[in-house]
């Protein structure tokens, strides 16, 4: 069996899309964050909501299905995104339906599985950590150590960071997907990991896609400008307003 693991698609519904549609797999599972930052939201959580046999709660999920203001959750390292992370918030909030702020509700905050005998365990962060907690790319590993040490999985999962990575802790896997809908490594393309449970291989995955209509709906529905600078530049700007 082929997975396809894909993290944070911010709305970006033809990075999703493109990625579904062109790599080969046999299950989809997603680590969260499905909406801010990109015009499709609604989108995203239907195809979500149809195909993904795991998913778990991302930090903007978080925010959207309680009607928070993501301001109040951003980390240091992003203060001077707050209002124009709360404007694309707010352009969310007036794209998606009530279905899918309840979905978005009833999302868990980690998830448990088995597939073809491989344990697994997924969390948009990481264990017991705040959703909006960064395990970077950098993270020692006597950090990892320590936050993964009573997880009992084979293959964990993680996101949030929006930069690709796969480590070992212990005996057991790490992965992080990176983003599939909003990169921040420098690579504007769409980030995704496959794990084979036939031959245990797992590896990460990078695909171009069209960004057209996505660069054409931003403009009409005056996203914050930061959202272009990222699609097209894989990695936000110093400053959120930089185009």
């Amino acid at each position: 069996m082929k997975i396809l693991i894909v993290s944070d698609i911010h709305g970006n519904f033809h990075a999703l899309d493109a990625v579904m549609k062109k790599v080969p797999h046999h299950v989809l599972i997603c680590c969260g964050d499905l909406v801010v930052d990109y015009p499709y939201p609604h989108e995203c959580i239907r195809t979500v909501k149809s195909v993904c046999t795991h998913i778990c709660r991302g930090n903007n999920d978080d925010v959207v299905a309680q009607n928070k203001k993501s301001s109040d959750y951003l980390s240091e390292r992003y203060a001077n995104y707050a209002a124009a992370i709360d404007r694309a918030t707010e352009l969310t909030q007036r794209a998606i339906r009530d279905e899918d702020r309840q979905y978005l509700a009833g999302l868990p905050r980690e998830c448990r599985f088995t597939m073809n005998g491989i344990s697994f365990y997924m969390n948009h962060t990481g264990p017991g950590l705040v959703l909006n907690h960064y395990l970077d790319l950098n993270v020692p590993a006597s950090e990892l150590h320590r936050h993964y040490e009573n997880i009992r999985a084979n293959v964990m999962v993680t996101g949030h960071t929006h930069i690709p990575y796969i480590k070992h802790v212990k005996n057991r896997i790490l992965v992080n997907p990176g983003s599939v809908g909003e990169p921040r490594d420098g690579d504007p393309r769409a980030s995704y990991a496959t794990f084979d449970t036939v031959n245990g291989r797992i590896a990460l995955g990078r695909l171009a896609y069209d960004t057209t209509e996505t660069l054409r709906r931003l403009d009409a529905l005056s996203y914050p400008n930061y959202s272009r600078y990222c699609l097209e530049n894989g990695v936000l700007p110093e400053n959120p307003e930089d185009r």
